[in-house]
């Protein structure tokens, strides 16, 4: 597949480009966690309602609801992408560079279920709603699916 031009392409694209990654028949269990429930959660983002005014929008145009579904979708989409491109699904990690992007993938995969998770009172709706004073009490609920599979990453 070409790659993408973040001026043309809408964020449906986008999301369509980040879930085309085949699984890799050497992945290690351990990258095989990380990238099938980011595989998992990106499109229940995508797909959100509170996404709809987003979706069709050029990559680089700014957010029409910068809301935090919005923001968590941009979130584990770079994170999908950075595992699928800087992490051998091996997990040969030989390098500091290596080690480093691991690392940060399991640490985002984490900071993304702590944030959909927290519900009291909310960090990220604290931190979209002081960004964006707008967005103050109008954030929308993620659903039951997408925090079911956020508990269930959790506990694995």
């Amino acid at each position: 597949m070409p790659a993408l031009d973040p001026h043309k392409n809408t964020r449906e694209e986008f999301t369509q480009y980040a879930l085309s990654h085949p699984v890799p028949d050497n992945a290690h269990k351990d990258w095989l966690k990380e990238f099938n429930y980011m595989m998992a959660l990106v499109p229940k983002l995508a797909y959100h309602p509170a996404m709809a005014p987003n979706l069709q929008q050029t990559y680089m145009t700014p957010a029409a609801e910068k809301n935090s579904v919005y923001f968590m979708w941009d979130f584990v989409s770079r994170t999908l992408s950075n595992l699928y491109n800087q992490v051998d699904p091996e997990l040969k990690l030989e390098t500091r560079a290596s080690k480093n992007a691991w690392n940060d993938v399991r640490s985002r995969g984490m900071m993304a279920t702590e944030l959909i998770l927290d519900t009291t009172p909310g960090m990220l709706a604290m931190m979209t709603g002081s960004a964006y004073p707008e967005q103050k009490d109008k954030e929308p609920a993620f659903g039951e699916d997408i925090l079911e599979l956020c508990r269930k990453y959790k506990t694995k």
